[in-house]
C-alpha cells in the first residue's frame, strides 16, 4: 500500500549505518528533521484556513495526513491519500467538509 520515503526522517534515523543524509543526521535533530519534512503539511493548512475551510475538517484532513506520514507516506502522497478518502470512501469527511 505504501513505501516508505528515503526522505521520511524516522526511516532515516532508523537506517543510521547507512550513507543517506549522513550529514544532516548528525546536524539535525529527530524532531528538528520531522518539522522540516511535514512543513508542505502545515503550507497547505494555512492555505486552507486562509480559503475559509471549517477548523473542524481542516484537524481531521491534516492529523491523517500526518499519520500517514508517520507510515511512511511523503507529505504529498499523503494528502493526496486523504483527499481521495474524502471524495469517495470517507462520509464522515464529506460531512465535515460540508459543515460551515
Amino acid at each position: 500500500m505504501y513505501h516508505p520515503s528515503n526522505q521520511n526522517p524516522y526511516f532515516q534515523y532508523q537506517q543510521a549505518g547507512q550513507h543517506v543524509n549522513q550529514y544532516y543526521r548528525e546536524t539535525k535533530s529527530l524532531p528538528d528533521q520531522w518539522v522540516e519534512y511535514i512543513q508542505p503539511l502545515v503550507t497547505r493548512a494555512l492555505s486552507e484556513v486562509e480559503e475559509g475551510i471549517n477548523l473542524t475538517h481542516l484537524f481531521q484532513e491534516f492529523i491523517l495526513s500526518g499519520v500517514l506520514v508517520g507510515q511512511g507516506f511523503t507529505p504529498e502522497q499523503a494528502i493526496e491519500q486523504v483527499e481521495t478518502w474524502e471524495k469517495g470512501e470517507s462520509k464522515l469527511l464529506q460531512a465535515s467538509k460540508a459543515m460551515k
